[in-house]
């Protein structure tokens, strides 16, 4: 009797296993970064019905990805030998290979070489949770409401750029965030909402560890109040702080901020702005005049008429306007020689013509 209910057990269970639903092998040719790929052709081509029929299989195909590859991981690291080797990437891979896993080998190690092991905390089996909740194409949503929002629909869009923003971590390049999120806070302008505006341009400042930092914050503040003008040099000596995806955020809000009467917060946002700006340039000149150092805001500004590229980086990232009502901000403080001494400087230096008027208007008699 015993051994007739062990056989009908292995019959049950062996019905079982091969009853499973195998997940296909995704097509290198029907990958989902492909399929995106032809989309955002399409997209730019105007052909946006092609565009969102692409980026929708995109997501259907991403998601078949994610079971096939959970599926094998579940495959490879189900067995006892494979348990016993723990969580450590190592240890693991080296019983994967013993056992000829080599499919779930080349998964592990591809998003090892991706995110590096500290994103899956060090954990195979974390990695393998990652993977499974890698179902979200972020990336095909944002394209998905870029297209609702050149047809209009434009509450639609924003649901879409909010999925994406939300499953951001599954980004491929994280820095397509600041795409996201400058694009919802483009559309909430353009409805004419400032309060959910500013609050779009908060959560892009949100990314900017300078921007919440109190300590840096005293420091600028304590240098212009001191009111010298030889501070000026000082103050951009003394002060790098460079995160050139938050600059536009910086200065809409320095505007909002003015508008709403909150002169100091506007003041260190302008304040930010400029330091993140020339912190950006003089990274960028640099790495073609090694022997470039900062010693004075003047010379600066003469080697920034040097570069052609550069210059125009200025104008398009309201570099000089950001300066010019940076030196407003400050003499509206009451540091009116630190804010003229500044100003004399871009009306003599900034090889902007538009700039060395306005400040020469601005400087104070």
């Amino acid at each position: 009797m015993k051994k007739i209910i062990l056989s009908l057990f292995m019959i049950f269970a062996s019905f079982s296993i091969f009853s499973q639903i195998v997940p296909k092998k995704p097509e290198t040719s029907e990958l989902s970064w492909r399929i995106l790929q032809d989309a955002q052709f399409a997209f730019d081509k105007g052909q946006f019905a092609s565009a969102m029929n692409l980026a929708n299989k995109a997501k259907a195909n991403r998601v078949a990805e994610s079971d096939y590859e959970v599926y094998i991981l579940d495959v490879a690291l189900s067995p006892l030998a494979v348990r016993r080797a723990g969580e450590d990437f190592d240890a693991v891979l080296e019983v994967l290979k013993e056992r000829d896993q080599i499919e779930a080998i080349s998964i592990i190690k591809r998003y090892l070489e991706l995110y590096g092991a500290k994103s899956f905390g060090y954990s195979v089996h974390k990695m393998e949770e990652w993977v499974h909740a890698k179902r979200v194409y972020p990336e095909a949503d944002f394209l998905i409401g870029k297209i609702y929002r050149l047809e209009g629909e434009y509450k639609t869009a924003i649901d879409f750029y909010e999925k994406a923003r939300s499953e951001s971590s599954f980004l491929d390049i994280p820095d397509q965030l600041y795409d996201i999120l400058y694009e919802m806070a483009d559309l909430i302008r353009l409805g004419g909402n400032n309060e959910e505006y500013k609050k779009a341009l908060l959560l892009i400042l949100d990314n900017d560890q300078n921007f919440k930092d109190a300590v840096l914050r005293r420091a600028m503040l304590r240098i212009i109040d001191a009111n010298k003008a030889s501070n000026v040099d000082r103050f951009f000596d003394l002060f790098r702080a460079s995160s050139p995806k938050t600059l536009n955020a910086l200065y809409n809000i320095s505007v909002i901020l003015e508008e709403e009467g909150e002169a100091e917060n506007s003041l260190f946002a302008s304040a930010l702005a400029s330091v993140e700006s020339l912190s950006h340039i003089l990274n960028s000149i640099s790495g073609r005049d090694a022997s470039f150092e900062f010693t004075s805001l003047s010379l600066f500004f003469n080697k920034i008429a040097e570069y052609e590229d550069i210059s125009t980086w200025c104008i398009q990232n309201h570099f000089w306007e950001n300066m010019i009502n940076y030196c407003k901000k400050v003499s509206a403080r009451g540091d009116i020689i630190y804010a003229n001494a500044m100003l004399e400087v871009l009306a003599e230096s900034s090889p902007d013509e538009y700039t060395r008027a306005a400040a020469s208007i601005c400087i104070s008699r």
